[in-house]
């Protein structure tokens, strides 16, 4: 398989106001979620082997489940009651793969890290401020 980004916008992500949640533990992970993501897109970029692609993927997914548990311990000692569609997010995002592969339109396949940024994004916004919130009050 080719090694292609696809659906990039920038050369780099950086960190948004919006991801914001006010728990700084929990901004530190998001922030190294995304310097981690800045550099799995910059070996894909380079053409990096097979194998230097497989290992930045997996030090990604640990650093997700990480993020996760860290995330599911707060909810579960706090007795936040939307724990289970927040935990359930997670659970289906780890089930999948970690990048989609798509193919352009010359047949080149290659990794959908656009799609990563966007699902990290949304999950902030939609589940990590919300429990933030709870959280502060």
């Amino acid at each position: 398989m080719s090694v292609v980004i696809l659906s990039h916008k920038k050369l780099s992500y950086r960190w948004l106001r919006f991801a914001v949640t006010g728990i700084e533990e929990l901004d530190r992970q998001h922030q190294e979620l995304l310097d981690r993501m800045n550099e799995l897109k910059a070996i894909l970029t380079t053409g990096a082997q097979q194998e230097t692609i497989h290992q930045k993927l997996l030090e990604l997914r640990q650093a997700f489940e990480d993020h996760f548990a860290d995330e599911d311990q707060r909810m579960s000692s706090s007795g936040y009651g939307e724990m289970a569609a927040h935990v359930k997010a997670h659970r289906a995002f780890l089930e999948g793969p970690l990048l989609k592969t798509i193919t352009d339109s010359e047949g080149q396949v290659g990794y959908d890290l656009g799609a990563l940024i966007d699902w990290e994004a949304s999950h902030i916004s939609r589940f990590d401020r919300p429990l933030a919130e709870f959280l502060a009050s």
